[in-house]
């Protein structure tokens, strides 16, 4: 492609390479990120035995979609899910419960609760949902647990974010007081400086039926994606897959169709910035290891570049 050519495509807001992305190209990326979602969060859990790490949620949601679309997982997966489940609720040496430092990632678990089979986990699904509604603070907002403190964006964007997680993991006929003061808490927040701030309020918006806000950040998050069509975590910086991942699982998830020009140039980034292992490099989040990949990073812009992408599939037959 010359120069000149370059330059009108981008300008134009199309793809680089002019090559589509089809269903099939998606569903190899996909595919091939199983096996690495699979081994490192299976290593986490035989090694480190932590759920409260913001790790274990991610793994098993992304699974649970990735199986749902009809791909093949391995045969561990719903031991993982119990695993998950039954460890959020178990109480570590110094007598606290363990999800309580991780309310995000037990969010993450209830997101995922559909993708299981439910039989006999009505009553650890109740006690879950007590446990994120025992963390809300008098303001209507959740404290961002383990590492999250630590990253390179302001702590009251990740108070904000952290908020919102929980607050989309409540009932969906809890819309009660408690959801309310959390959707004031992150709506009196700052404009963030993360997709993930965008995403997740996106998310909530179309929760609470503010189509007004849901048109607002939609657009926003438009504006905001790169030439290459991805977005970086942190915005105005170069794409990644977790950035990426959120921005279109949020866009897909609130309504944008999968043919849109956003979401074809972001799966379009996607595919072409896969590794070979099936994973997607990403720079680390926190403040002091934002410079260089990072394997934490690197494994949830993995299983969030997979939900992305498999949300934007048909359903299996």
């Amino acid at each position: 492609m010359t120069a000149a050519l370059l330059i009108l495509t981008l300008a134009l807001g199309a793809e680089p390479d002019a090559r589509p992305q089809g269903v099939a190209d998606v569903r190899e990326a996909v595919r091939r990120s199983i096996p690495y979602i699979e081994s490192k969060g299976e290593w986490w859990i035989a090694e480190k035995k932590c759920v409260s790490c913001h790790r274990a949620g991610n793994m098993v949601w992304a699974l649970g979609a990735a199986r749902r679309r009809g791909f093949d997982v391995g045969p561990r997966l719903d031991e993982w899910f119990a695993w998950s489940l039954d460890k959020s609720l178990s109480k570590n040496d110094k007598g606290k419960v363990d999800g309580s430092a991780n309310l995000e990632g037990v969010a993450q678990l209830l997101f995922a609760r559909d993708l299981f089979p439910s039989a006999g986990r009505d009553d650890t699904y109740r006690q879950l949902q007590d446990l994120v509604a025992a963390g809300q603070q008098p303001d209507g907002g959740w404290a961002p647990g383990g590492q999250l403190p630590a990253q390179k964006r302001p702590a009251e964007e990740t108070a904000a974010v952290s908020t919102a997680w929980v607050a989309l993991a409540l009932p969906a006929q809890g819309k009660d007081e408690a959801f309310g003061k959390a959707v004031d808490k992150f709506s009196a927040s700052a404009p963030g400086k993360s997709a993930e701030w965008y995403a997740v309020g996106l998310l909530l918006a179309d929760r609470t039926g503010d189509r007004r806000r849901v048109a607002d950040l939609v657009t926003q998050l438009r504006g905001q994606q790169n030439a290459d069509g991805g977005w970086g975590w942190t915005v105005c910086e170069d794409s990644d897959a977790l950035g990426t991942g959120l921005a279109l699982y949020a866009l897909l998830r609130t309504g944008l169709p999968g043919d849109d020009a956003t979401a074809r140039r972001a799966r379009h980034f996607l595919v072409e910035s896969q590794r070979d292992d099936g994973s997607w490099p990403v720079r680390g989040t926190k403040a002091n290891k934002k410079t260089g990949v990072e394997e934490t990073a690197v494994y949830w812009g993995t299983t969030w570049a997979t939900l992305a992408l498999v949300e934007g599939l048909p359903p299996a037959h």
